[in-house]
This record gives C-alpha cells, structure tokens and sequence, in this order.
C-alpha cells in the first residue's frame, strides 16, 4: 500500500495536534443550471460533482454547489464569487480568469473531470442537415446553450452564424419546436433523455454524426490557484486519482443518470 502523503498546508494544521486542529473551509463551486450529463445535475449529484467533493474532502475541507446560468458561473468564478467552476473546457477564453491543471506545459487530460460529445437536433421533418463536416438545408442560425465558448468558435470557423439567446435547456427545445430555428446543439446524454421524452417524442430528432467533444474541468479561480498552488494542484492529482481507481469503474455508471 502506498502511504498518504498530505498536501503541505494541511500537514501543517495536523502538527497543530486534534486540539488546534484547522477547520474545514467551504470551496464554493457553480455548475450549469441545465443538467450537463454525466457530469453535472442541479438537483443531484453527477460524475463531476462527485470528483470534486471526494477531491476536496479529502483536503480535509467541504463543497457548496450552486446551479446558475453558465455565463454567470463562469463570470462569477472570474470576480472571485466561486472559488471553482465545473465543467468548462480549457478555452483561452477563460484562461486569464480560470486555471486548469497543466502537465509539461500542456492542459493536463488526466486531472480533468471527464469529457462530453454534444450532437446537432432538428424537427422531425426538417431538410436542415449537418454531416460532420458541413451544414446544409439552413435558413436559420444554429441554437445554442448561451455561452458555451468552444460552440461558439466552431460554428465561426464553419463561417454559419449562431443564435446563443437562451440559456435553458426547455427555452432552445421550445424554439426548436415552433420553428424558430433549425438546428440546435445540446449535450449528447441529455439530448437523448430529451428526444425520447413524451414532450419531444417523434417532434425531434438527433443527427447521427456528433457536432464537437471535448474534456471538462473543474477549474478554479486563478486568483484563488495563485494564492494557494499546493491545494489546487492536490484536489486536481486527486480528481485523476480518483478516476483511476476500482472505486470509479463502480460508482460512475451510477452517476451518469
């Protein structure tokens, strides 16, 4: 068995002995309002949601979760109103603002919190297409969760213009279904539920070549990383830890719906 070795401010509480012992901070974390599966829930714990706590327990402290809108998470982990956000992309947009865990110079795969594919839906009916590559059939521009950068900076490279008015999940299926446009990308595991659902069922349909994946992160607040490096570097190496154990391969499935 390999020994525990703890993070350096923490060794320093332990040797305080039981009685002058530190006591526990709260990390306050933000993820999306929309369920983002399987990382994510509002109203329950997801894949991510469960990394981080463990990670963060086990630094001897406790996580206090909030569901906002992505922008104002993001943003609010950028003023310093949460010390984490989960789950965005290593973007360089929010470089500045965000750190994420970096190994040899590079955003490090292993530490992250996992990864996602999000697809592109249309109404049953429509002639809009997209087949990997390219988009045709459009009369409309595509829909999107608003702020979701990496979406963003694809449908521009693509040169199609895009429509990030709506934050919710409901609003952009509702605008999808009156037919206020044509096609809408959404997170791949919650677009099924959502397809197969009474309200959508035989309305929507998913295309079948997914749109973009990426890897997700639960990233902190750069001013919070700088000030305390050792901590966020050990809650990161045991988020991978975390994700490589026994314990993982068991209890993951159990958090993706």
């Amino acid at each position: 068995m390999k020994p525990v070795v703890l993070p350096r401010w923490l060794l320093g509480c332990a040797l305080l002995g039981a009685a002058m012992a530190c006591p526990a901070r709260t990390i306050k974390v933000c993820i999306p309002a929309n369920p983002f599966p399987p990382l994510t829930f509002p109203g329950r714990e997801g894949q991510g949601q469960w990394l981080l706590r463990k990670a963060v327990e086990r630094q001897g402290d406790v996580v206090e979760v909030e569901a906002v809108p992505w922008v104002r998470c993001t943003d609010g982990a950028a003023a310093g109103t949460y010390d984490v956000a989960m789950p965005p992309s290593a973007h360089p947009a929010f470089l500045p603002t965000l750190a994420f865990p970096m190994a040899a110079g590079q955003v490090d795969p292993s530490r992250a919190v996992g990864s996602v594919t999000l697809v592109a839906l249309r109404r049953v009916g429509s002639r809009a297409w997209w087949d990997g590559t390219s988009f045709s059939g459009l009369n409309s521009p595509v829909m999107f969760n608003k702020g979701v950068v990496s979406v963003r900076e694809k449908l521009a490279k693509l040169g199609v213009p895009g429509d990030e008015g709506a934050s919710a999940n409901e609003s952009l299926l509702n605008k999808l279904l009156l037919g206020r446009g044509e096609i809408l990308i959404l997170n791949a595991q919650q677009a099924a539920e959502e397809v197969a659902s009474d309200e959508y069922r035989g309305k929507i349909e998913i295309l079948s070549a997914p749109f973009l994946s990426f890897t997700l992160h639960a990233a902190f607040n750069r001013r919070f990383q700088l000030a305390q490096p050792d901590y966020v570097e050990a809650v990161w190496t045991e988020i991978g830890r975390l994700r490589a154990s026994p314990e993982w391969s068991r209890i993951a499935p159990t958090l993706a719906k």
